[in-house]
């Protein structure tokens, strides 16, 4: 924790002293989302899988500063508030600040750009214990096959420090994202990911003689750090260990005016660790540019 809080008021002020120079914006945008997972607590059948409804509101400001002909300096801000009616332990607040350069190699609108960057953030969360601080190195290329297709490539690199060991790690993801332009309305986009690195399973507990411990003896397999958590409506234990996720998507976007969009998105995500466990993920927001 000690090495990662002190990134924020760091890049913070960079974001903050880059913008307040012949910088254009701010250049902002607004996002609502509506999310449903049917398993929250990454947990297997039968040993406390629970699904929980969320609703989020995202904001950013960007500004950017010309560095050259081809390479775009951003800076800028993103805050996200998360709701969860169903366990109120899982609502949230982030804010953190973004800086990045973004290049593109050539002429017209099939050269390939590329962003790389740094984000910085700090999480509360209303379960005190999984509130976190968190530093990532990013990076992005997307190329234009033609004038309905597009293909994205990114990657990230993070860690983040939680006030309880359980909820603290570092992981590496890697993404592709193709989206297809089917008119100046309707874009269908489909999505793949692998990421490897610090995971959390919830375990629904039972008291026992020797305290509290998982309904599943194979919860035990897991070496990591460990805690008995009251964020749900019944006590759990959140088993901390290392494994890697697959997901897979798809997602629908019209255009509702000239600056906003919706986007109805299902991702299936399944991890495979000494358990495996799969959560599915439903949402619909709405994307206005301002």
């Amino acid at each position: 924790m000690r090495l990662i809080r002190p990134i924020l008021p760091a890049l913070a002020a960079l974001a903050l002293g880059c913008a307040a120079r012949s910088a254009d914006g701010p250049y902002a945008s607004v996002t609502a989302a509506a999310v449903w997972q049917d398993n929250v607590t990454n947990a297997t059948a039968g040993d406390g899988v629970l699904g929980a409804f969320s609703l989020g509101s995202t904001g950013d400001l960007t500004w950017l500063t010309a560095v050259d002909f081809s390479t775009m300096l951003s800076t800028g801000l993103a805050a996200d508030v998360d709701l969860c009616p169903n366990f109120s332990g899982l609502d949230s607040l982030m804010v953190g600040p973004r800086v990045g350069l973004r290049h593109k190699f050539g002429l017209g609108p099939y050269a390939p750009v590329a962003f790389l960057g740094l984000e910085a953030d700090g999480h509360a969360f209303r379960d005190a214990a999984r509130s976190n601080a968190d530093g990532a190195l990013v990076a992005e290329v997307s190329q234009r096959l033609n004038e309905a297709v597009q293909v994205v490539v990114d990657a990230r690199l993070c860690t983040y420090a939680a006030n309880h060991a359980v909820y603290s790690g570092s992981y590496t993801h890697l993404g592709a994202k193709l989206n297809w332009d089917l008119n100046e309305t309707w874009r269908v986009s489909a999505t793949g990911g692998w990421r490897d690195g610090d995971v959390v399973a919830e375990y629904a507990a039972a008291r026992t003689p020797f305290g509290w411990g998982p309904i599943d003896t194979g919860a035990y397999h897991y070496t990591g750090d460990a805690e008995l958590v009251q964020t749900f409506s019944e006590p759990f234990i959140a088993y901390r260990t290392k494994a890697p996720t697959w997901s897979g998507g798809a997602a629908v976007s019209p255009a509702i005016g000239r600056h906003t969009s919706l986007a109805l998105q299902y991702t299936r995500m399944r991890t495979t660790a000494y358990d495996t466990y799969v959560d599915n993920v439903y949402s619909l927001s709405i994307v206005h540019h301002f």
